[in-house]
Order: structure tokens, then C-alpha cells, then sequence
């Protein structure tokens, strides 16, 4: 009985070991799935860091509208950036030709300053030759010719007066001048005499004088002689 008994606990021993090896496998894969959903919303974590940032970058007052209208709303920016680009690259391309023009007009300055010195140096030697030649050729310097002054005074005629016309003049410079004329003083007339004038005296009037006159000669001579 032990050895009939034997073999059939060994095949039912072995069944369940043989049976556990799929739920191993099963047990390996789902570790991989787990990681790979982690890793997709790893990603969109991370994109929606970024349209976050380039929302906040676009405008920091904004809400923010949804991934479509940021993306939108950059591709709108993008081109005018393009725009303002192609802008500046030409008027770069202008300022260089213009910086171009004017270092050949420099350079031309040069050469024509170059050749005026030139020509001064030339000048001035030959100058100093004829000096050395002939030293009487230098021009006298015209000490009496002086720079004529536009002057404003009137000229001053001097005529000889006598002393009491002089004297008057230097009173009439004395006195204060006025614009106006002077008033002429009021006529004022002479008072008459109250009494009669012997020009208006009468015949009468005379004759009773001298008698009255005699009369009294006579009365003082006889006094005197008395």
C-alpha cells in the first residue's frame, strides 16, 4: 500500500508547481505598465509646466485659455518677431552701405589733406628761398596806416569870442535846459505920479506960483534988513 500510494502524492505534488509558473510572468509584467503610465504622465506634467511658462512668458496677467489659444497666441508672435527681423536685417544691410560710402569719403578726405599740406610745405620753402635770396623784398611793415573808426561825434569848430560873450555862453551851458519854451513875463506898465507933472501944469496955475514965490522973497528981505 506505501508503494502504490507514493506515486499519486508525487503527481499531485507537482501540479501546483507546475501550475504557479504564468503568475510569475504576469507578476514581471505589470511593473513595466506601471512605469510606462508614470513616465506618460511624467510628460504631461512637464508640458503643462511648459504652455504654463509660455502663457506667463505671453502675458502675465492673462488666465490661462487652453493649450490651443497659447499656441495661437505664440505663432501670432513668432511671425511678427519674424517680421521685425527681416526689418532690421535690411536696415543693417543699409547702415553698412552707408558706413562703406562713408569710409571712402574719409579716406578721399585724407588724400586731399595730404596733398594741401603738401602744397603749404612747398609754398613756405619756396618762400624761405626767396627770403634767403633777396631780404630787401620783404614788405615794410605800414605803421602809419591805421584802422579807420566810424565815429559818431560831430566835428568841433573852435572860434576865437571876447571874454564877456564867453562868459555868457558858459552861463546859458550852465543853466538847466527845458524842452518847453520859457513863459514870456506879463507886460507890466509904469504907475503914473498922483500929482500933476509940471509939463500938465496951467498958465494960471504958474503965474500964482511966482507971485506967491516973490511975495515971500520980499517978506524975507525985509527981515533981513531989519
Amino acid at each position: 500500500m506505501i508503494s502504490n500510494s507514493t506515486p499519486s502524492m508525487g503527481r499531485v505534488a507537482v501540479k501546483p508547481v507546475h501550475g504557479s509558473v504564468p503568475s510569475k510572468k504576469i507578476r514581471g509584467k505589470l511593473p513595466k505598465k506601471i512605469h510606462k503610465a508614470e513616465r506618460e504622465k511624467l510628460k504631461r506634467d512637464h508640458l503643462n509646466e511648459l504652455f504654463f511658462e509660455l502663457s506667463h512668458a505671453l502675458d502675465p496677467t492673462r488666465q490661462n485659455n487652453g493649450k490651443a489659444a497659447i499656441l495661437s497666441d505664440t505663432t501670432k508672435l513668432l511671425r511678427d518677431l519674424i517680421t521685425h527681423v527681416g526689418s532690421l536685417k535690411r536696415e543693417n544691410t543699409a547702415l553698412l552701405n552707408e558706413s562703406h560710402y562713408v569710409t571712402v569719403e574719409k579716406n578721399e578726405l585724407e588724400d586731399d589733406n595730404a596733398a594741401l599740406q603738401g602744397d603749404i610745405d612747398r609754398l613756405q620753402s619756396q618762400i624761405q628761398e626767396s627770403i634767403q635770396r633777396d631780404p630787401s623784398s620783404l614788405p615794410e611793415p605800414n605803421c602809419t596806416a591805421l584802422p579807420s573808426q566810424n565815429s559818431s561825434v560831430a566835428p568841433v569848430f573852435v572860434v576865437p569870442l571876447n571874454q564877456d560873450l564867453q562868459q555868457a555862453l558858459l552861463d546859458i551851458a550852465a543853466a538847466p535846459l527845458s524842452s518847453s519854451p520859457k513863459p514870456s513875463p506879463p507886460h507890466i506898465t509904469r504907475p503914473h505920479a498922483r500929482y500933476p507933472t509940471p509939463d500938465s501944469w496951467s498958465l494960471e496955475f504958474l503965474c500964482r506960483n511966482m507971485e506967491a514965490s516973490g511975495g515971500a522973497l520980499n517978506g524975507w528981505h525985509g527981515v533981513d534988513e531989519a
